[in-house]
């Protein structure tokens, strides 16, 4: 069994190194490997009081055989109102089982003092090992292996409010726990040896052992059921005093049984110890026999009504001569001696008879209890190491790596051929609307609207003698009563090009975004970017990928066109044909001087009739210039529309094309993120298949060491 065991030790040392669970049960085996060498029975002496307690261990160390045959150890057991400190030694490292938070120590054993010093470890704050005065655990000068300044002990924040502690070597000889050098820091385990300088104590090497001492809290009450374990605070205490192969009840009899004494007794018997001994100290049955008596019996009496009377011995022995005392131990008088060798003979008998029987069932017993300590390890690092691999790779219901490379292909394939087929058709439909726009033959277009302006305008003429010459200048100019009259026909135009081309850029880039091609850029931008929801742990923000909403127009607009002259000139033909008129005239005047009135008649009428002519041809030249005006600034302002309206579609398929570009490099920082993921994830995966072999393997190997050791 030892053999096994420490092939266990070994093998839970080498494969849990940073795992504190297999510390804990690599402490344990460590402990248990020791009491199988040593092949002592542990024995346990217990009770509410001290002097007790002394007395028994005292009286069996003083045995020439039983202190090679067991391991006594002395513990004071809380009474019923009072909190005791007790002591406890290589016990397991389960705090979270312990009645109220425990003290933690340092003991450091100088070798010119018997009792160690004792060293308490706050939560908060470093102490200082070493030689130098600064140190708060100073190390004698004599154990010169040691630094000034050899280690830091560090408080570690734990889980649950509890605290762990790590020592950090600053040494020059190295610090060494359990026989073996750290490197940097380490976290303590209960009963971890630290030695200062080399691996093993000597006279010049310190060592110091790191320890628990746990409080125990008393019932908060004397009443009830001694067997409530859910009421009864000293049950963690109960379950470390029970780890022993005979556990030793020291009992004052003048006092009745308490509660604590009656549960311990059934926590015993619950665990089926070799032996569970109940010594009443009769060293008063002189003084007060019938108090003895009385309470002897009733303690008889409540072992018969639990059915435990054949589980419990109850020896009867007077141990006033081994109470403490600064005086020498007088000789026993015989009865006492009496006793005392009955009681001696009986546990030198029952370890010679069964010690080997004994050890192997309570070893075997506490390895038992590790090993299942180490399976629910394995558990819970085969979940662990699962939950881990699901949540690293997450991977879809179903799908593997490969599966979700091929529809990662699959998805970016369709995101070009979308991306291909959408602008395709945003393109076609900004076309469509340009000519839509510039359509003269649909009322809606602005051609048609310019059309309309100007076969509305009409003429204003002005006439202005010239000087020196006989005829006059006239003056032609279109005029609309839709202007006002800060406007031009230019400034009216303009206005009404640029305003409706405006807002027809800015219509058209709210098409271009959220309508055109089922939905726009907006939506090409927004299906790429769920094209990858499928992808599990993939980071793509979303902000990324949204269409520029915004389109500059004016920027667009930022031209000056040249102005259509929507004025002419011209001479008076009429005035130049004045003097032939007044001739005329005058020949009449002659004619009706001489009796004849048909020459004034004559010349009256030629003059009218020259006159209608004249006015007849200046009507038809000013309807043929208003024409020509008319069509001029037609053609001119609908060259122009044309002119902005190619301008502005240019833009506007340059924005798309921006967007085109821009869309390009997002799916190649896409592609880039998606290929680094799924590099990454290909890591993880085989990370964690490593990692899962590695675990079978040592579980093959922990449950091939259990197997050899038949438990």
């Amino acid at each position: 069994m030892l053999q096994s065991l420490q092939e266990l030790h070994k093998f839970v040392t080498a494969t849990g190194s940073q795992d504190p669970t297999f510390k804990t049960v690599a402490g344990k085996l460590r402990s248990l490997s020791a009491i199988l060498k040593t092949g002592k029975l542990k024995f346990q002496i217990v009770s509410q009081s001290s002097p007790l307690a002394y007395a028994v261990a005292k009286m069996v160390e003083s045995s020439a055989t039983l202190p090679a045959l067991y391991q006594f150890q002395t513990t004071t057991l809380p009474g019923q109102s009072q909190r005791t400190e007790i002591p406890m030694q290589a016990v397991e490292y389960a705090r979270t089982e312990l009645a109220s938070p425990e003290p933690v120590l340092l003991q450091f054993t100088d070798r010119d003092r018997e009792q160690p010093i004792s060293h308490g470890l706050p939560k908060n704050g470093k102490l200082l090992i070493g030689r130098r005065p600064d140190c708060q655990i100073q190390i004698p000068q004599q154990y010169s292996f040691a630094s000034g300044h050899h280690a830091e002990i560090v408080p570690v924040p734990g889980t649950d409010n509890f605290c762990n502690w790590q020592i950090c070597d600053t040494s020059t000889n190295g610090t060494y726990i359990n026989g073996e050098k750290i490197e940097g820091c380490y976290q303590l385990q209960p009963d971890d040896r630290i030695t200062l300088g080399y691996p093993e104590p000597t006279d010049r090497s310190a060592e110091l052992i790191f320890k628990l001492e746990y409080n125990v809290a008393s019932p908060q009450s004397t009443h009830g059921s001694a067997g409530n374990q859910a009421s009864d605070p000293n049950e963690s205490l109960y379950k470390e005093l029970i780890d022993c192969d005979i556990l030793c009840l020291v009992i004052n009899p003048t006092a009745p049984l308490s509660n604590t004494e009656k549960r311990l007794i059934e926590r015993t018997t619950q665990a089926r110890l070799f032996k569970t001994i109940a010594i009443f100290d009769v060293s008063a049955i002189a003084r007060e026999p019938e108090r003895v008596n009385n309470n002897i019996d009733a303690f008889k009496q409540w072992l018969k009504s639990q059915n435990l009377q054949g589980a419990v011995a109850l020896p009867l022995i007077p141990l006033h001569p081994f109470y403490p005392s600064p005086e020498p131990m007088t000789e026993l008088a015989p009865n006492v001696q009496q006793e005392c060798d009955r009681f001696r003979q009986f546990l030198e008998q029952s370890a010679i008879e069964k010690r080997e029987e004994i050890l192997i069932q309570r070893v075997s017993s506490q390895i038992k209890q590790q090993l299942a300590i180490l399976e629910r390890a394995y558990a819970e690092k085969e979940a662990a190491l699962q939950t881990g691999q699901n949540l690293s790779v997450a991977l879809p219901p179903g799908t593997d790596i490969d599966e979700l490379d091929r529809q990662i292909r699959k998805a970016f394939k369709q995101v070009a051929e979308n991306k291909e087929k959408s602008f395709r058709e945003i393109r076609v439909e900004l076309n469509k609307s340009k000519a839509a726009l510039i359509d003269g033959f649909s009322k809606e277009s602005l051609l048609y609207k310019i059309k309309q302006f100007t076969d509305e305008l009409q003429p204003v003429v002005s006439r202005e003698k010239e000087i020196g010459q006989d005829k006059d200048r006239v003056s032609l100019r279109l005029h609309s009563d839709k202007m006002s009259k800060s406007q031009t026909i230019h400034t009216h135009m303009n206005r009404l090009c640029y305003g409706d081309m405006s807002q027809w850029a800015k219509d058209e880039w709210q098409r271009v975004y959220g309508t055109y091609g089922d939905g726009g850029l907006q939506e090409i931008f927004q299906q790429t970017h769920a094209a990858f929801d499928f992808i599990p742990g993939l980071d793509l923000p979303s902000s990324s990928f949204a269409a520029n909403s915004e389109f500059d127009v004016y920027k667009c607009l930022q031209y000056s066109f040249v102005e259509f002259d929507n004025q002419v000139s011209f001479q008076d033909q009429s005035s130049g044909n004045k003097l032939m008129l007044w001739g005329s005239a005058a020949m009449g005047v002659v004619g009706l001087a001489m009796g004849q009135p048909f020459l004034l008649m004559s010349a009256g009428m030629g003059m009218l009739g020259k006159q209608v002519a004249q006015q007849q041809s200046e009507t038809a030249k000013i309807e043929q210039i208003t024409e020509n005006l008319r069509k001029g600034l037609c053609q001119h302002y609908q060259s122009l529309a044309r002119s902005i309206a190619d301008k502005l579609s240019q833009q506007i398929n340059l924005a798309i094309e921006a967007e085109e570009r821009r869309f390009k490099t997002l799916m190649e920082t896409t592609s880039d993120k998606v290929g680094g993921y799924m590099t990454e994830l290909k890591k993880g995966l085989d990370s964690a298949q490593n990692q899962q072999k590695q675990l079978q393997k040592e579980k093959s190997q922990f449950m091939e060491i259990r197997k050899k050791m038949q438990l």
